[in-house]
């Protein structure tokens, strides 16, 4: 190296070359953390790629899921609704029979409340013709009391008529066994 200290230019030379060498090495040194660093960030890289695409499953499996179960509830509903339909169809008869029957309820009971109110008038008419009657049977009774009462009397003094003009006619006949209150026995 002796040579090398006698040139100057070489020294300088030397000189910027170590100075290079250090510079580079500290280049070196810094590429080799940069390239460290850039292999960090690639893992780091594929690493969030990995979980993004996780995510971008995740996130295209949810709308499909989401659409699986909106289909799903779908289906529930139209069976629901099928149900519900088919059970309308059968209480759609059954309201229409209630409504007639409700009908003929309020036409049966408008005829009732007729039927009560002539079957009311017809008791206050036969409450009268009752009374009447009864007045008339008193009547009755009374006019058949005096009529018989007058028979009798006037079959009494026809019987004593009947009983002279015989006594008249047949002298000889004793008429002590008639009288009007003796009754026929054995002919």
């Amino acid at each position: 190296m002796d040579s090398l200290s006698e040139d100057p230019t070489q020294g300088r030379v030397a000189q910027g070359l170590g100075e290079y060498l250090i510079t580079s090495s500290l280049s070196l040194s810094k590429v080799q953390d940069l390239q460290a660093g850039m292999a960090k960030l690639r893992e780091e890289l594929a690493l969030l790629t990995k979980v993004s695409s996780t995510h971008e499953a995740a996130f295209n499996k949810e709308p499909m899921s989401l659409r699986q179960s909106e289909k799903e509830s779908k289906r529930l509903l139209f069976e629901k609704s099928q149900k519900a339909l088919q059970s309308e169809l059968k209480l759609l008869p059954l309201h229409n029979k209630v409504i007639e029957l409700e009908e003929k309820i309020e036409e049966v009971q408008a005829k009732m409340a007729k039927l009560e109110e002539r079957t009311t008038q017809r008791e206050v008419q036969l409450g009268q013709v009752e009374g009447e009657l009864a007045e008339k049977f008193e009547l009755f009774k009374k006019t058949e009391e005096k009529l018989t009462n007058n028979a009798a009397d006037a079959y009494g003094e026809r019987f004593q008529d009947a009983m002279a003009q015989f006594a008249c006619v047949h002298p000889e006949v004793d008429l002590s066994l008639f009288a009007e209150s003796k009754w026929v026995v054995d002919g």
